[in-house]
């Protein structure tokens, strides 16, 4: 045995007797460190709880201190930032400084203490949620198109389905628009769990309690009230009924609630956040409106324009001054190449017109029946008729996860029907 060696298997005996004393042995380190340890039996319950508050105020005061060292600390560049995030040992300054240089591309605003504490309680979720049910609804597909495109090139044109699925929000706000969620946000509305249209939501709701737990992560059940089922949902985009009282007549009276709007940053964070969306969009529009061919084009895999014309018409941007030449034959395999192209493109500028599509498709047919076309279409099972609604819905919900990624992944060089 080396010395190295040696010196490692005492270490290890030292672990072992350490763990079979485990108690003992974290008083002593405690000891060691300068702690004072009481033993609870010489102490009182009064002198026990004003030691359980004291460690509390402690506790709070220290994270205190740390959000404000986050907040004060230097702002840094981006190139700062990523030698940061590639540096495994750390200061506690270069810990604050990109602990801020992060939050502030993330929500765009100054950094203060009060949004390092919300950021930790886990505020950017339900803030990026309420975003995209709201102002941002236009720029949601872009979004999770854009997502899926990185995740692709990440793993060479593999994606691991459950990161797939946790990077894609799309069917998330589907589902909280199903479930008209915003009918609940009316300021000054007084709402009660009798009103017609909260038993409404709570039946509709716990019908699809299954897929609300798949997708959403909150459990809902027939015991709780429309009311509670309303606060659960509202809490994923950080909101909630306030309670006004209980109201009527002696013998039949009610908890009674109104929406207050939150005083938050939310507002200004939304602007922002939306002001860089429209800029993204506007960018994406100016370069592709200034994609075209002044001079012939010789293609060995592409066709005339004229044969494709619906296709290529889908893109509104580009604009070809001269024909193209054509150096292949027309055959089906080469056909399906310029279709494969064409959609590429429109994926590329945004996918906007298939967002305004499928916007306008369920808001005409709704979303419950565009889910179970789409079934009904790839796998022949009319399970309209069936009665099993909810079943339907989880299955539609979650084919609109992931059919992009299957026809990706299984016809790479296939364009779609």
């Amino acid at each position: 045995m080396t010395k190295f060696s040696g010196t490692w298997g005492k270490r290890g005996s030292v672990i072992n007797v350490e763990m079979r004393r485990y108690r003992e042995s974290v008083l002593a380190g405690l000891v060691e460190d300068g702690y004072i340890v009481i033993d609870t039996d010489d102490v009182d319950d009064d002198e026990s709880g004003a030691v359980i508050e004291s460690v509390k105020a402690a506790s709070v005061e220290l994270y205190t201190a740390e959000c404000k060292a986050i907040a004060d600390s230097p702002t840094i560049s981006d190139p700062q930032l990523k030698k940061l995030q590639d540096t495994r040992a750390k200061t506690k300054t270069e810990r604050h400084q990109q602990r801020k240089a992060e939050l502030s591309r993330r929500y765009e605003v100054d950094v203060t203490p009060n949004l390092v504490e919300k950021d930790d309680d886990g505020w950017y979720p339900q803030l990026r949620m309420h975003y995209y049910l709201t102002l941002g609804r236009e720029f949601l597909t872009n979004r999770d198109a854009k997502r899926a495109k990185a995740q692709l090139e990440a793993g060479e044109n593999s994606v691991w389905k459950p990161d797939f699925n946790r990077g894609q929000m799309l069917p998330a706000v589907l589902l909280l628009e199903e479930l008209n969620l915003l009918q609940l946000l009316t300021p000054g509305e007084q709402l009660r769990s009798s009103d017609e249209a909260m038993q409404e939501f709570k039946a509709l709701a716990v019908k699809h309690r299954h897929v609300i737990k798949n997708y959403l992560h909150v459990t809902i059940s027939e015991k709780l009230t429309s009311i509670a089922i309303a606060q659960k949902l509202l809490a994923k985009i950080d909101l909630k009924l306030n309670y006004v009282g209980r109201l009527g007549k002696r013998e039949n009276r009610e908890c009674v609630y109104r929406f207050v709007a939150p005083d938050d940053e939310r507002n200004s964070i939304f602007g922002q956040w939306l002001n860089r969306d429209e800029l993204f969009l506007s960018e994406s529009v100016s370069v592709s409106n200034k994609i075209s061919t002044t001079t012939p084009v010789t293609d060995t895999t592409s066709l005339s324009i004229s044969h494709n014309t619906e296709v290529v018409s889908g893109t509104n941007n580009i604009v070809f001054a001269t024909p193209l030449s054509d150096t292949t034959p027309h055959t089906p395999e080469n056909i399906a190449i310029l279709e494969w192209k064409a959609l590429m493109l429109k994926m590329q500028l945004g996918l906007n017109s298939a967002g305004s599509f499928y916007s306008e498709l369920i808001s005409k047919v709704g979303l419950a029946r565009l889910l179970t076309l789409l079934i009904v279409s790839l796998t022949g099972m009319d399970t309209w008729g069936s009665g099993k609604f909810g079943l339907t819905l989880e299955v539609g919900v979650r084919l609109w996860s992931v059919i992009g990624w299957w026809r990706c992944r299984s016809h790479p060089h296939k364009a779609p029907n």
